[in-house]
């Protein structure tokens, strides 16, 4: 009985993971919207997703007051600007400047505009600092866990 239900358990498994990832509904209507504004077929809309995706969990991952956040950010608006000249021929990469460029670049400066208020009421994300640099005065222990130290926003 117990092989069985651990066969099962295993089945079941298996099936959750075989399961295909949701797609970002956002980023799936403004794929949407290049592929109707620039006549692209499924594959291309399909590939603009993926730059819209690639683009988005990029900037999720620079956590907000980190010391350069700004060139980072540019770093990955050069990257979308690159990937979609890559996937559209020349006159629709000009269209989709022409139309999708100014909301881009108005999205960057959010972005932007959020971290300069975090940074404000929270610091600048300095650097980490491994707590082997630092040793108990008591035991004269030594831990091996990392820390962020935040700069205040006053200095």
């Amino acid at each position: 009985m117990k092989r069985i239900l651990s066969i099962v358990l295993v089945l079941v498994s298996f099936s959750a993971f075989a399961q295909p990832k949701e797609k970002d509904s956002e980023l799936k209507k403004q794929a949407a919207i290049i592929k109707q504004e620039l006549s692209l077929d499924d594959r291309s809309e399909h590939l603009v997703y993926n730059v819209l995706y690639h683009v988005k969990t990029r900037i999720a991952d620079i956590p907000l007051g980190h010391g350069n956040y700004q060139k980072l950010i540019s770093y990955i608006n050069e990257e979308r600007v690159s990937m979609m000249k890559s996937l559209l021929p020349v006159d629709k990469y000009k269209q989709y400047e022409t139309v999708f460029g100014p909301d881009e670049k108005q999205k960057i400066t959010k972005i932007l505009a959020k971290n300069a208020e975090h940074v404000k009421n929270n610091g600048v994300l300095v650097k980490k600092v491994s707590l082997t640099d630092l040793d108990d005065k008591f035991t004269g222990a030594k831990e091996d866990d990392e820390i962020s130290i935040i700069a205040s926003a006053n200095q």
